[in-house]
């Protein structure tokens, strides 16, 4: 046989099989109303001979189709199937290889809308949009909105989201379409379904240094007094760990407290806390998505070092009235989501309230401790182009022991939203806010007060351009003045008499840009500028310092800037899929923070703070921080394992000379010190969605450490924060369809502190004598947590759906120490002695103060 001969009759084979009649056989007939892609390809393969080679990112093989051809030629056959699953074929080598379209191949339309909730009309924030039988796709943004830019042909759409029940449509897309869906909730009692995370939507989703979650998740831990608290249900999650109990501090990959940011919806919250750190300032109804970024913070977002907590709130029932509330002995919360207009405007309205008189009323009648919160938003759907929202959150707390030293301690947040969404065209989103945040905090008694306030008012206009299949650019601009008054006194009613502390103007002015491409079906390549301007206002009376820390010139700026910062803080993330199931992901990105809290003080319990802007003497935070994140999902058992190591380097961190005076000080700035802290660390996390046992597991290894020259003879020292071990274990079991249980443990090394490394006695004092900063560390952490979920109503369709939860906070009741004194007189309840000095016999004993040993709960839950 000649040699070219098998080149010519491979030819006519494969011509042969194109034209719809393929080797021993008659055309390709296929009837399936759901099939595995996988196994449709299969079937296709037994009865033409052809061969398939894709890409898993290109073609997910697990996804279901319909497919319906009927003695059709392999031509037939192929042009069909990548309708379906919205790819194009080519023939290489005798293989059949299925790829996206390449550009140019067609001309591209874009499919945008709105995703959202049909009973409610609540927007969905991550959604899934994508062609069904591939990995093309998108999420919704934060506001339900999403743009899908796709070649010219016909397409099976599917939309998703955890809960609801998926939605297909058949689409011919000739030109950009619009097209809003609402997602029917999955109904409560149906048997689990099972969700299979594909290669695609593992790229999308959230890496250790980024954490997307629902508030229900947190909602279900264990309560406190009647609340799980959700800022401090973030300590379950890696990377965040919170002060001591009965703190709302917390700290987030060894940066201090006030690097942290918490914004709801982007109105900034300045103490997330109440009584002193009991209950969090979030009401649980109200949120609808928490967003934690601990590295790779978007452009659009800033400026602080550790963290951003971004909060979204529900929108609101558009279609009927709904109701919700909670009853304890230590508080009370109600809910009403009212729509206006049917399926064009609501409002979401939340109260909740302190009830401890019944606690001290006895004791002291004069008393007064308490909280209130109000938490308001409307939503308006103008049309398809233009939506309006406005969010308010008022909260507020009062300490009196109707007497005494620490008589009228008050503090509260006020914060606002006013929010314009606009649809330009399918690729072009926009939204406009203009907000503000506000923190005042006094100490009062009769005429008698001081008083401290932070306030912002800001505007920002944001971009989303769907530029292309592979390209998203995220854009804006934003301008924002401060108002911050380091403290005030008034005695016996006149202000004035004690020095005078001048209040402080600011003003940012913010350039940003964020570009998302995808380099390939496997690499993901996100660039981010952020281009600050930060400038001082006047009239401003300041001082400048020698370097021995004293004054040497007074000087009086007149209105207008007297001091301007300009900073290039750049963003870079690189994501790689390693497979269909895993991924890694490189991020490097610069920051910088021009508001500090000043506080000389490790006590979590004070409400007196004060916040000074960068200026002269106080130059902006900087920070350089490297992660690498590596995920892995299980599909078989549906559980997901994490893992991040980072490093971070920040300058001009803000330290205190031993017995700095902060309040009341017009030379305050002369008591701060400037250094450097290093920290790094590896988290892990294990965790389950779904299952009649579900949960999560996570360990932090983390070290932070600090150098500021003038202290602790210019040498490393372990920060405050310094807590190299944290474990915390989430687990949550139904016991059967009518009672859940709930556990949470957590154990962490405790907090650095300055002990005393002996003591001398000068006349009829004693004086301690200390020698390394943060020299010795508090006991370790342990907190057991149990809580038990009864349902009360029978059916699962019942109007009126009520729960009792009975939570144990500490169930073990171990003592977790916060604090340590040292007192002059030993006894046994304080513990061992510690000689006063070498050479004498008087002795001293370190006294540990802790707080809540072993806390019972018993809340009554409402939804109607």
């Amino acid at each position: 046989m000649p040699k070219n001969i098998l080149p010519i009759l491979f030819f006519c084979c494969l011509t042969g099989a194109l034209s719809g009649q393929p080797p021993g056989g008659s055309g390709i007939t296929i009837r399936e109303e759901s099939i595995r892609v996988g196994e449709l390809l299969k079937e296709i393969t037994r009865q033409s001979g052809a061969d398939f080679a894709y890409n898993s990112r290109v073609v997910d093989p697990e996804t279901v189709v319909s497919f319906e051809v009927e003695n059709a030629g392999l031509d037939e056959t192929l042009d069909l199937l990548c309708r379906k699953i919205g790819v194009v074929y080519t023939l290489v080598e005798g293989q059949v290889v299925l790829n996206f379209a390449p550009p140019g191949s067609g001309k591209e339309v874009i499919l945008s809308g709105f995703l959202s909730d049909r009973a409610t009309g609540d927007d969905l924030i991550g959604a899934t949009v994508a062609v069904k039988g591939s990995q093309r796709g998108t999420f919704t943004n934060e506001f339900g909105y999403y743009a899908l830019p796709l070649p010219q042909g016909k397409y099976t759409i599917s939309y998703s989201y955890l809960g609801y029940q998926a939605v297909e449509m058949e689409l011919d897309l000739q030109a950009d379409t619009r097209r809003q869906v609402a997602l029917p909730p999955t109904p409560v009692g149906l048997p689990e379904v099972i969700v299979r995370l594909t290669p695609q939507k593992l790229q999308a989703q959230s890496s250790p240094g980024e954490i997307t979650l629902a508030p229900e998740l947190l909602n279900d831990l264990p309560e406190f007094g009647g609340e799980s608290g959700l800022i401090k249900g973030l300590a379950s999650l890696p990377g965040i760990q919170t002060h001591s109990d009965g703190s709302a501090f917390f700290y987030a990959r060894g940066g201090e407290r006030d690097q942290n940011l918490i914004v709801i919806d982007d109105a900034p919250i300045y103490n997330p806390s109440h009584l002193l750190g009991f209950y969090s300032l979030v009401i649980p109804d109200f949120a609808k998505q928490i967003t934690v970024y601990k590295s790779d913070m978007p452009a659009s977002m800033g400026d602080r070092l550790a963290s951003i907590v971004s909060i979204r709130t529900k929108d609101g029932n558009l279609n009927e009235a709904e109701f919700s509330g909670s009853l304890n002995p230590l508080l009370t919360r109600l809910s009403a989501s009212l729509p206006i207009v049917k399926e064009r405007s609501s409002v979401f309205v939340s109260l909740r309230g302190s009830n401890f008189q019944w606690l001290y009323q006895n004791a002291n009648s004069d008393a007064d401790i308490r909280f209130w919160d109000l938490h308001l938003k409307w939503n308006v759907k103008f049309n398809e182009k233009n939506r309006f929202f406005f969010t308010t959150i008022l909260g507020g707390d009062v300490l009196s022991s109707g007497g005494g030293p620490l008589d009228g301690i008050r503090w509260g947040n006020a914060a606002a939203t006013f929010r314009w969404n606009h649809v330009f065209g399918p690729k072009l989103f926009s939204n406009t806010i203009l907000y503000s945040g506000n923190y005042a905090y006094s100490f009062q008694s009769s005429a008698d007060y001081w008083k401290s306030a932070l306030g912002t008012l800001s505007f920002k206009t944001d971009f989303t351009n769907y530029f292309s299949r592979n390209i998203t650019v995220r854009f804006g601009l934003e301008i924002q003045g401060f108002y911050t008054n380091p403290g005030e006194i008034s005695v016996g009613g006149a202000v004035g008499l004690l020095p005078n502390i001048a209040s402080d103007l600011s003003r940012k002015g913010v350039l940003y840009v964020q570009n998302s491409i995808d380099l390939s079906p496997k690499f993901q390549l996100n660039v981010g500028l952020r281009l600050i301007n930060w400038e001082n206002l006047g009239p401003k009376t300041y001082y400048l310092f020698d370097e021995q820390h004293q004054p040497i010139d007074t000087i009086s700026a007149p209105e207008g800037v007297y001091h301007t910062y300009k900073n290039l803080d750049p963003r870079l993330s690189l994501k790689y899929l390693l497979n269909g199931t895993s991924q890694l992901k490189l991020s490097l990105g610069v920051y910088h923070q021009y508001l500090q809290l000043i506080q000389n003080s490790i006590s979590p319990f004070t409400a007196f703070e004060v916040w000074l802007p960068a200026g002269p003497n106080i130059r902006p935070q900087a920070a350089v921080q490297a992660a690498l994140s590596y995920q892995k999902h299980f599909p078989n058992s549906q559980t997901a394992f994490s893992a991040a190591a980072y490093y971070k380097y920040a300058e001009n961190q803000i330290d205190y000379e031993a017995h700095a005076t902060t309040y009341l000080n017009p030379l305050l700035e002369s008591e701060l010190r400037f250094g450097t802290t290093r920290s790094y660390g590896l988290e892990l996390m294990y965790k389950k969605d779904f299952g009649r046992l579900n949960g999560w597991i996570k360990y932090s290894y983390a070290r932070v450490f600090r150098k500021t020259d003038g202290l602790n003879d210019g040498q490393w020292y372990r920060a405050v924060q310094d807590r190299p071990h944290d474990l915390s274990l989430v687990l949550n079991y139904d016991l059967s369809k009518r009672v859940g249980f709930t556990a949470f443990w957590t154990s962490h090394s405790g907090s650095t502190f300055t002990s005393p490394t002996g003591f001398y006695t000068f006349g009829d004092q004693t004086v301690p004598l200390y020698g390394e900063r943060n020299n010795d560390r508090l006991p370790a952490y342990h907190r057991l947590d149990l809580s038990f979920r009864f349902r009360l109503h029978k059916k699962d369709e019942a109007k009126l759906q009520h729960y009792l939860v009975f939570s144990i906070y500490n169930f073990l009741a171990h003592p977790n120490v916060f604090s340590v004194k040292f007192n002059k007189r030993y006894s046994e309840e304080l513990g061992p002695p510690v000689p006063v000095n070498t050479l004498s016999e008087e002795l001293l004993s370190a006294s540990r103060i802790d707080l809540i040993r072993f806390f019972p709960s018993l809340t009554y839950k409402f939804e109607l």
